[in-house]
């Protein structure tokens, strides 16, 4: 059928997407995070312990920021109808040069997990969190995210080692995006204005370019569907 799975960004779930309005007729799936086995579990492991949650035999899979990654490593097993990133990385090339560098140093594994919350006045301006809502939603994933989660996924960031964009990659990004900043390329959609959390602050923008791709990689795959209904 082709249903679309969205794999949220680190420490968040379902409600980073909650104001996109898609198309209807394509089902909708929200991934939800599993605990690490370890800080150390590689991601390209890890992923496995999500299969069992997507069942579609051609899925479309989408995430944003590191939810982009665990997409990008299950298209690898799953062979997706079509893979979307948003707000996140094609490659590790595209990883800030000052977050290599602090990975080198292993910040995140010994640093108190209170110090690393701190951060959180700070966060709505690089996140481009603007409304009391989305500025709730951000503060959320920062003070309540598992420690174990926390320190896995920002090690598993730092030393992805991902060399080539995956063939077919749809990738979606902010051109203010403060947290992962765009690489261009070419065939990049590039959002104008658009920060890290456009999901949420440009979700009608959003939603128009993935409800386009999500509507086009549906009729590609199965001609015989009748056109489009109207997207709710």
């Amino acid at each position: 059928m082709g249903k679309a799975y969205f794999i949220s960004g680190l420490g968040a779930d379902w409600r980073m997407f909650q104001f996109l309005k898609l198309p209807d007729y394509i089902p909708q799936q929200f991934v939800e995070w599993v605990e690490p086995k370890s800080i150390d579990e590689p991601l390209h492991t890890y992923v496995h312990r999500l299969l069992d949650q997507i069942t579609d035999p051609a899925p479309i899979l989408v995430g944003m920021s590191f939810g982009g990654l665990v997409a990008i490593e299950l298209s690898k097993i799953l062979k997706p109808r079509k893979t979307i990133l948003i707000s996140s990385l094609a490659t590790h090339h595209a990883l800030p040069a000052i977050y290599r560098a602090i990975g080198k140093t292993h910040l995140h594994r010994w640093m108190p997990l209170k110090l690393m919350q701190s951060v959180y006045p700070l966060a709505p301006l690089f996140f481009g969190a603007h409304t009391p809502q989305e500025k709730g939603l951000l503060k959320g994933a920062i003070l309540h995210i598992n420690e174990k989660v926390l320190r896995w996924s920002l090690g598993q960031l730092l030393e992805w080692p991902q060399e080539e964009v995956l063939p077919g990659l749809v990738q979606i990004h902010g051109t203010h995006d403060r947290i992962l900043p765009l690489n261009d390329r070419p065939d990049i959609i590039k959002v104008k204005d658009g920060g890290h959390l456009m999901v949420l602050h440009q979700a009608d923008e959003i939603s128009a370019i993935l409800s386009r791709i999500l509507e086009e990689t549906w009729i590609k795959a199965d001609t015989s569907l009748p056109p489009p209904t109207e997207s709710r």
